[in-house]
């Protein structure tokens, strides 16, 4: 029912329906439309996952109303843009340590990669529900980030969990008891996403495409 739900509204949601490729990640094209189209999925799944726990049998008739479907799209476009953010750090720490990229390497990659994210996730959602500071937070990230680190875990993986109650359009006291299990919500989806990641990339040869002017 979600799935079909999902498919009658725009932006990110409907890149839920894809089919995701599950050949080798070995190039910087493979590597962004991994991260995007999967930060897509856990953004989706998380979100509608949430609502149709709070909203039970009565789901599927918000979705017909008009101004509540506009503000459920308005959450889904913040979700992706932190769950973007989140991944495309992890993604490009791994390609980073494996091949030896230098912290400007790193974030300029991740740079790109966000950028192109937004771009392909979010083409044809009105500009106004995109975040106005999106990019200037991901660069803050960008600065604060301890590559080294950025692969262990979860530990990419800090702004998805809070940003999907924070931006949920459930009312605040719900928020408040829901967090802890909505965190272990997408935890576990993060986690599929990682061992995904983890069977399909290959690090070396993606840090090579890089140097070799596939990211320029």
């Amino acid at each position: 029912m979600i799935l079909s739900l999902l498919q009658t509204l725009s932006g990110p949601i409907k890149s839920i329906a894809e089919r995701f490729d599950r050949t080798p990640i070995e190039s910087v094209e493979n590597l962004y439309l991994f991260a995007r189209t999967r930060a897509s999925f856990v953004a989706q799944t998380s979100l509608f996952g949430y609502l149709k726990a709070r909203m039970g049998t009565q789901f599927r008739e918000y979705f017909t109303d008009e101004i509540f479907a506009q503000s459920i799209q308005a959450s889904s476009v913040k979700v992706f843009v932190s769950c973007l953010s989140d991944l495309t750090v992890y993604v490009v720490a791994n390609v980073a340590e494996s091949g030896r990229l230098t912290r400007t390497e790193a974030e300029a990659m991740a740079r790109q990669c966000f950028d192109l994210g937004m771009r392909g996730g979010l083409a044809d959602v009105d500009g106004k529900m995109v975040p106005t500071d999106a990019y200037e937070r991901f660069e803050q990230r960008l600065r604060e980030t301890d590559w080294a680190t950025a692969t262990a875990s979860d530990v990419a993986f800090a702004l998805s969990p809070v940003d999907l109650t924070r931006f949920a359009p459930v009312i605040d006291d719900f928020k408040k008891l829901d967090r802890k299990i909505v965190a272990t919500s997408i935890g576990n989806k993060w986690r599929e996403v990682r061992a995904a990641f983890r069977d399909r990339a290959v690090p070396d040869r993606i840090a090579i495409d890089w140097r070799s002017g596939a990211g320029l």
